[in-house]
């Protein structure tokens, strides 16, 4: 393997290591071993992914997610001697433009250590099950376990008080009356307690969900290759607003084409929507609807 093939060629026949304690290996690496002609792909032994942070919060994040995702990688790569390894990172809360609306952010990179190269992705999504809540009986608690989809989707049970080394902490509860002993211990030492969904791959399956489906436009943003230089990742970098207007033709805020853009050369080249849509809603134009 040369480490500066071009195209798909620098992936053919590669094995991929999957930086995962949670079970991502299931859903990212068929895609990527599809897309990218490998050999095979497996979660890395050995690894705790957790030490970079922890949705429960007993492990503080300090970097942001992509920063993350590369960290997770390197150490992959460090740890199982592979020299292509992915790893995905997820952030849950509000959705910029309607924050009553909850969103999944997730990332995916990939790190080559052949040459250092690194391809990355994020996606939206505004499906989810997350939320959390205060408890101080067991009524409350099983209402809301029901509204988050227990016991498909796992949930976690703590102290109300931020969590401190040595208090109860409850991972990944699936089974009833495990749920109950842990909501009802916790409210008999307390008075109350908070209840929240797991939001780790493996035990919450909503965002399994979106975790493939951001590892599937990823797998095929990494194969779409530049028209000029043939090289990978020829991705959309930016959106070009000024969709026309269906009643008066003028331009509005919504994204009309998409750019992509060639990292290895700097091809450019700007394409139409690919929902097809070619004008807009005259509720969405300011000058039909100032």
């Amino acid at each position: 393997m040369n480490a500066i093939s071009s195209g798909l060629e620098r992936f053919a026949g590669r094995k991929l290591g999957v930086a995962t304690i949670h079970a991502k290996e299931q859903v990212i690496g068929p895609l990527l071993k599809q897309a990218l002609g490998l050999s095979g792909y497996s979660a890395i032994a050995d690894m705790d992914t957790d030490r970079f942070g922890a949705f429960s919060g007993e492990v503080q994040r300090t970097l942001d997610p992509l920063a993350a995702c590369e960290a997770k990688a390197r150490h992959g790569a460090e740890v199982s001697g592979l020299d292509l390894v992915v790893a995905s990172e997820g952030s849950f809360g509000p959705y910029p433009p309607a924050p009553f609306i909850s969103c999944d952010e997730e990332f995916l990179l990939l790190f080559d250590a052949l040459d250092g190269r690194i391809f990355h992705h994020r996606h939206v999504s505004l499906e989810t099950v997350f939320d959390g809540e205060a408890c101080t009986d067991w009524t409350q608690a099983n209402a809301f376990a029901q509204r988050m989809k227990f016991p498909s989707h796992h949930l976690v049970v703590r102290p109300l008080e931020k969590w401190k080394q040595g208090d109860a902490l409850f991972k990944g509860l699936q089974d009833k009356d495990a749920f109950r002993n842990a909501v009802e211990g916790l409210l008999e030492q307390r008075g109350s307690c908070w209840v929240e969904t797991d939001l780790r791959a493996m035990a919450n399956p909503t965002r399994m969900r979106v975790i493939a489906d951001t590892a599937e436009r990823f797998a095929r943003e990494i194969s779409t290759l530049c028209p000029t230089c043939g090289d990978v990742w020829f991705r959309i970098t930016d959106a070009i607003t000024g969709l026309p207007c269906d009643l008066c033709g003028w331009p509005t805020h919504s994204v009309r084409e998409y750019r992509r853009t060639c990292r290895t050369c700097g091809h450019y080249a700007d394409s139409v929507r690919p929902d097809g849509k070619a004008t807009e809603e005259p509720t969405h134009c300011n000058n039909c609807n100032p």
